[in-house]
């Protein structure tokens, strides 16, 4: 019976501090793959996390890509191939 007891009262105490100690900071990763074939492309991508990774691949007569990364580490690949191409791509801490 005392075991019962001591599992209780330690399961109470671990339900308490993680109620005292509030959210714990998960480390986000974010990955996006576009890939766009058409005459007119449009990607727009916001990523905010410790990690973002963002490939965009755009064949058409006009391509436009918008991407924001707001994190500790991040990697952006465009390749654009047609008429008209406008890329711009913000990145920060």
């Amino acid at each position: 019976m005392a075991s019962k007891t001591i599992k209780s009262i330690l399961f109470a105490a671990i339900a308490m501090s993680a109620t005292l100690l509030g959210p714990v900071p998960v480390l986000a990763q974010n990955t996006n793959t576009t890939i766009q074939e058409g005459r007119v492309n449009i990607n727009r991508t916001i990523q905010y996390g410790d990690s973002n990774d963002n490939a965009t691949y755009q064949t058409g007569k006009i391509n436009i890509n918008r991407t924001i990364q707001i994190g500790g580490n991040n990697w952006n690949q465009t390749g654009q191939f047609g008429k008209v191409n406008n890329n711009r791509t913000h990145q920060s801490q």
